[in-house]
Formats: C-alpha cells, structure tokens, sequence
C-alpha cells in the first residue's frame, strides 16, 4: 500500500486536517483489509460479524461532501495515524485507500461481515474528537506520541475508537467501541480533547 505519498501524523499533530471534518455528516465507513472478506475470519481468528472491526488495514471515513480522512496505525511511533485521503473535490495524483489494487474493502453496512452498530455510524453528524493515552509507560513510550486511541464522538453521544491495540494490547489497528476496550488496558488510560 502507497501511503508514503500522503501527509501521516498522529491526531495530535494534524488538528488543522481533523477540524475540517467536525460538524459534517459521516456518509460511510469502509476498512480496507489486507485480505478478502471472505478470508478475514480464517486470517485473524475471528467472527465473520468481527471482520471490518479487527482485520488488518486502514479505515476510510467517508464524508458527504466526498472527502474522505484516512485513519490506521503504525507500531514504529505506538500511535493511531491520520492523513487526508482525499479532500473535496480533489484531483489528485496520488492514490487513495479505493484504488489500492492490494486492498480489499469491507463496508459497515456489509450484513455479514461486519456488525449492525458500524452501519448506525453513517448519516451521523461527528461533534468532536479525542484521544486516549495510557497514564502508564515505558521511558521509549513516553518518548514516541503513544495516542492509542483517536475516539469519533457524533451528536448524539455515540462513538467509536480507531485503536492502537486497545481491543487485546498489541499493536494490531483496530476500529472498536468503547466497551471493546480490554478492561486491564482500560483502567489505565486517560481522554485528552482534542477538538
């Protein structure tokens, strides 16, 4: 996948590109997995209903207005990352997270292989955004930004989390509720605003 091509930050540093996004409508939410659908719950022993939360790859959130925020994770800074995937209107040059001939999109209305709480997501005004940071960490870990967790908070109090690990304490990105976050990983995590 060629995202070397895009700006990648962690949330904290890319309040400009997220701000843009506050109070438009969420029109979908597709991951994009390294694998088809249909092999996802044999790749990562899971359910096939688990599949858009916990395979591997990116997530694009796509915008009514066509622009789209592009969210994953990268071990190498412990952090959630965020780029813009496309902007309004936008002719670009460089590929986006549909035209990666590598990945294999699953959508949150997808009534197998994803769960009905993803697709409640779509035609929802998002609010506000925040982080989540463990208040215990190594010295490297406190060196590197370590936002594990960027939540979409929507208007009517609902959100979910792109997760760095938070689902079983890896590395691995997730895209979860609150209520998916390991309970010994969330008794030691704290909410920072972000916008």
């Amino acid at each position: 996948m060629e995202l070397n091509t895009k700006q990648l930050m962690n949330p904290s540093l890319s309040k400009d590109l997220l701000s843009q996004f506050v109070g438009k409508k969420v029109a979908n939410l597709v991951r994009y997995s390294w694998w088809k659908k249909e092999d996802v719950p044999a790749e990562c022993g899971i359910s096939r209903g688990e599949s858009f939360s916990l395979t591997a790859g990116p997530l694009a959130v796509i915008f009514e207005d066509g622009s789209i925020l592009g969210v994953a994770s990268d071990a190498g800074i412990n952090s959630v990352i965020v780029w813009l995937d496309r902007a309004i209107g936008q002719a670009d040059t460089t590929q986006t997270l549909n035209e990666d001939t590598e990945l294999f999109p699953i959508k949150a209305s997808d009534e197998v292989y994803s769960g009905p709480i993803w697709n409640k997501f779509c035609n929802r005004t998002l609010s506000s955004f925040s982080i989540l940071k463990s208040k215990e960490m190594s010295a490297l870990e406190a060196e590197l930004p370590s936002e594990l967790g960027l939540c979409f908070q929507f208007s009517n109090s609902d959100r979910f989390v792109a997760s760095h690990g938070l689902h079983n304490g890896t590395d691995d990105f997730s895209v979860i509720v609150d209520s998916k976050i390991n309970p010994l990983i969330r008794e030691k995590l704290e909410e920072l605003p972000l916008l």
